[in-house]
């Protein structure tokens, strides 16, 4: 009897529990459908907001997220944000928020929408947030790419601003064009002096943060918002299946981005220079074509080790262009006569890298332009960066200036590793041999994808 009371008793508080659960995973359920209703409903006010409209302009002041009560244990995850009610058209402007990457619809490009020959677009969104642009300066193997910039700024983690890039960009040219007669608000839009492209693991860090160490040069490298505007087409065509891209609205989109990008307060620079990420070397030819008088680079290295390199756990990106391909590396595999989903990650890299030197080298010997930069043969050579290579991105006044300087400056970043990647890489051994190679493991599986699609490159 007194077993059964006790059974009974254990039964009662297990079914007092389990609905005091049940009443907590309910609350937590509504709150968040409410959060996600009220954010939902914001994106799509923001998202059917007619841009010319003059009787009721958009608010693109209004926060997106809806407010957090300051108890709650959502609200104390995040940071306040400081600049909550600042006109944020205005925040770019000034060059206080810039721009971090793109959004687009299926239609933004269509070459269907406007008049013929327009090279207006629509359906473009603009991420912008406020970070600073110049940890580089600082020490560019910390901070190698933007991205890595950005991750110092809670703003950026926690409160970007999502606007149509063709009202910001309107806005920022009517600006600039209205303060050329007024120094205290004009920011200077710097020259595109140069481009770096290259394979991805092929030096192409270390000649970026050589650049970096002179006092008149910027460099932005691998920006997110250039490498979307870069394959815009390419991306309406896997995601969405569309083939109507216009390529006046493209040159337009890229010109845009870059455009925005180039702007500084900075009245001491006097360089900009582009390194694009790996795969960004498809679109040589489309940045020759917006930009005909930039210097150009296309980093690469041999075949079997950047082919090893880029089929590291963790490292292994190519493998994503099976589903997203680039146009030109679709063409190569019909030239191989090759079904993309039936090869496997090294053969897809090998088809990728190879791709990418394919387009620098037919640039190159089609055009007289550019500098194809071996890693082996080129950039591991003593003095090659400071006798050849910078010079050739039009640093030799520079150069000249103070040759002692910036040969120590030099040799400083090129004492460090380039792909530290991050604050989080402060405490890693950063020194290494110059000019020593690095020994790199060539599995067979490299081995035979190489010899399959990387035989005929440089």
């Amino acid at each position: 009897m007194t077993a059964a009371r006790g059974n009974r008793s254990n039964l009662a508080v297990l079914s007092l529990i389990v609905a005091a659960a049940a009443g907590l995973l309910t609350a937590v359920i509504t709150t968040t459908v409410s959060q996600l209703s009220s954010r939902d409903y914001q994106q799509r006010r923001l998202l059917s907001t007619n841009n010319n409209d003059a009787a009721s302009p958009p608010d693109y002041n209004k926060e997106i997220d809806p407010p957090i009560k300051e108890e709650s244990l959502i609200a104390m995850q995040f940071s306040a944000n400081p600049y909550a009610g600042r006109d944020k058209i205005e925040m770019i402007k000034s060059g206080e928020a810039k721009l971090a990457s793109l959004r687009l619809s299926p239609d933004s490009l269509s070459g269907a929408t406007g008049p013929p020959g327009s090279t207006s677009y629509t359906g473009v969104y603009g991420i912008f947030c406020v970070f600073d642009d110049q940890l580089n300066k600082e020490d560019p193997a910390i901070y190698p790419t933007v991205d890595h910039m950005m991750q110092t700024s809670n703003h950026c983690i926690e409160k970007r601003y999502t606007l149509p890039l063709d009202v910001v960009v309107e806005a920022v040219a009517s600006h600039d064009r209205r303060s050329i007669r007024n120094d205290n608000d004009r920011l200077k839009k710097l020259p595109l002096s140069g481009m770096l492209f290259h394979q991805g693991f092929s030096g192409a860090g270390l000649l970026s943060n050589a650049l970096t160490t002179f006092d008149d040069t910027v460099v932005i490298s691998e920006h997110a918002a250039i490498r979307d505007a870069l394959n815009a087409c390419d991306y309406l065509h896997n995601r969405f299946n569309s083939n109507d891209c216009s390529s006046l609205k493209h040159q337009k989109l890229v010109k845009d981005v870059i455009s925005l990008l180039s702007r500084s307060s900075d009245s001491s620079i006097e360089h900009m220079f582009l390194k694009l990420d790996s795969a960004s070397s498809a679109y040589i030819p489309l940045m020759r074509a917006i930009y005909p008088d930039s210097k150009w680079t296309f980093d690469y290295r041999k075949a079997e080790h950047v082919l090893a390199k880029s089929t590291e756990p963790k490292r292994s990106t190519c493998a994503l262009k099976k589903r997203q391909p680039s146009s030109v590396m679709a063409f190569q595999a019909l030239e191989h006569n090759v079904d993309l989903e039936e090869l496997s990650t090294h053969e897809i890299c090998a088809l990728h890298l190879s791709t990418l030197v394919d387009v620098a080298s037919r640039e190159h010997e089609s055009t007289g332009t550019g500098m194809l930069i071996s890693y082996e043969d080129d950039l591991l050579q003593e003095d090659a960066l400071i006798g050849t290579i910078l010079p050739y991105l039009g640093l030799q006044k520079e150069i000249d200036a103070n040759p002692s300087l910036a040969r120590a400056r030099v040799e400083e970043v090129l004492s460090k590793k380039a792909n530290l990647r991050g604050i989080h890489s402060k405490d890693v051994d950063s020194q290494w041999d110059v000019g020593t190679e690095e020994h790199v493991h060539v599995s067979e599986e490299v081995r035979a994808a190489s010899q399959l699609f990387m035989l005929n490159i440089m």
